[in-house]
């Protein structure tokens, strides 16, 4: 009575491969032809697991297990960037992360005018995570006294070239109109993290007194 040996099963070995990628399939027939079935069934492309292949009935073959690793995502990390005074000049985004990952960024360029929520994309191929940044715009509002109202051909108040909160500008129009309302916008001198604003004064016409003729 001849009594063959259990045959082992063997599979080439599944190169690790990033997490959230495509899974390679498990051959239902191994390299040295048994064929069977895997438990799990499909290989996970979230958590490194071992895998059993059981033969098909009648093949003299034992059972066999088949290692597959996942590698987990980089996490590109950045030095924060220092809030950005308002319309002085962007800073630029990195395109190499401090942890060596490349990639590219959206909106690409660093705005001068708002904050905003920057997200870097890792380059094809590299085992990493989207990841953002966030860059504040610091802008300040120059603020000032309301004007009140004054009649039409008085004498024009002047309109100050230093707002309550410290901000020095220009304004356009210079000199306030007597004669009619408007308007005047405020222009910080640069440098100022300040944005432009606007002040209304208002001028009442004259009102001819009218009486019952006698």
């Amino acid at each position: 009575i001849v009594v063959n040996l259990n045959i082992i099963p063997t599979f080439t070995a599944i190169t690790p491969f990033c997490s959230g990628s495509t899974p390679p399939v498990l051959p239902t027939t191994s390299n040295n032809s048994i064929t069977g079935t895997w438990n799990p069934s499909t290989i996970s492309n979230i958590n490194s697991a071992t895998y059993t292949f059981t033969p098909t009935a009648g093949q003299c073959a034992t059972t066999t297990t088949l290692d597959v690793t996942i590698i987990p995502k980089t996490i590109p990390l950045f030095d924060p960037i220092a809030d950005v005074c308002y319309e002085s000049t962007p800073p630029s985004l990195p395109l190499t992360s401090t942890n060596g990952i490349t990639g590219t960024w959206t909106p690409s360029t660093v705005s001068n005018t708002v904050s905003a929520i920057y997200t870097f994309t890792p380059t094809d191929g590299i085992c990493a995570t989207t990841t953002t940044l966030t860059i504040n715009v610091n802008a300040i509002t120059p603020l000032f006294t309301a004007v009140s109202p004054i009649c039409a051909n008085a004498t024009a108040p002047i309109l100050p070239l230093t707002s309550t909160n410290g901000i020095i500008g220009t304004w356009n129009p210079a000199m306030v109109s007597n004669t009619a309302s408007g308007n005047y916008i405020f222009t910080p001198n640069s440098g100022q993290c300040a944005i432009t604003t606007t002040l209304s004064v208002t001028v009442n016409q004259n009102v001819t007194p009218t009486f019952t003729a006698i």
